[in-house]
């Protein structure tokens, strides 16, 4: 038996959930009146003590490493670190927009029951961009697969507006080129080159900066994000898949993944007040 401890600080809305080999246990959201420095240990304390787990009865901690906002992140990573090294326990970092997926997968997975289809996720990142990525749903596989090896920012009206044009426009060479657990790159292209825009979904917290969604964007197909979303139950299933692959992080070395640069950063870049090594850092 394997039991996770899952953190999720990425947004305003943190939460911890507990997962025993697999299946969520608890869940809790963090107070909203109060940050999640403030909030999120004594949510820890609170969720252990009413599910009766002793520090020792953890075997991995699981925590959001973005993209997200710099403060949520730095908090939730924090914390995880701390954890696994006082309890002598093993850590995994999950990418937030996997576990927004995998949310999704366990209440929208009708959604693509009868044929392949992608879900659009869009995290807010601010200043009106998003951070996106695309996944491949398949109906005979349990298996979300992503489109691209990392996120990418864009303006959420770019993202939003799609050509419906035939076929969804995603490039080949776009791909993320790596083994896929139900078929070869070849056969992914195939499903998308035959996909039409009635095949995909947008969904993620970006949507809370858009108001009236269906006047604005009438023929989009989109699915309305709570205020638990990203959560930590989603930071535990993706966890758990990681943690039966017998896959971990190392507690000294795993980093926060921003959305983007801080504004100083940015401005900075745009004067040309930063070294050629700093310009070369990939938002971490």
């Amino acid at each position: 038996m394997m039991n996770l401890l899952a953190l999720e600080t990425t947004e305003t809305k943190g939460s911890v959930a507990l997962c025993v080999d697999g299946e969520i246990k608890d869940m809790r959201l963090l107070r909203d009146d109060q940050r999640s420095a403030q909030s999120l240990s004594p949510a820890i304390r609170e969720i252990l003590n009413d599910n009766h787990w002793l520090p020792t009865d953890v075997d991995v901690v699981a925590v959001a490493t973005g993209p997200g906002s710099f403060t949520g992140l730095r908090v939730g990573i924090t914390t995880a670190k701390m954890l696994a090294w006082a309890w002598n326990t093993k850590i995994v970092g999950v990418d937030s927009l996997d576990a927004i997926v995998e949310t999704y997968a366990l209440t929208e997975r009708d959604r693509f029951s009868n044929a392949p289809g992608v879900l659009s996720v869009g995290m807010d990142a601010q200043r009106g961009d998003a951070a996106v990525r695309d996944y491949l749903f398949h109906p005979n596989k349990s298996l979300a697969i992503p489109l691209h090896k990392r996120f990418r920012i864009i303006s959420i009206k770019k993202w939003l507006n799609v050509s419906l044009d035939l076929p969804y426009g995603i490039q080949p060479e776009d791909l993320f080129d790596k083994e896929i657990s139900f078929g070869d790159l070849d056969a992914i292209r195939g499903i998308l080159s035959n996909m039409t825009y009635s095949s995909v979904w947008f969904a993620g917290s970006a949507f809370r900066r858009i108001k009236d969604v269906e006047d604005k964007y009438p023929n989009l197909q989109y699915i309305p994000c709570g205020e638990d979303v990203p959560n930590a139950a989603g930071v535990a299933l993706s966890a758990w898949r990681r943690v039966k692959d017998d896959s971990f992080d190392d507690v000294w070395s795993l980093l926060p993944v921003y959305s983007r640069r801080a504004a100083a950063e940015e401005k900075a870049l745009e004067k040309g007040g930063l070294t050629a090594a700093s310009k070369g850092v990939d938002s971490h």
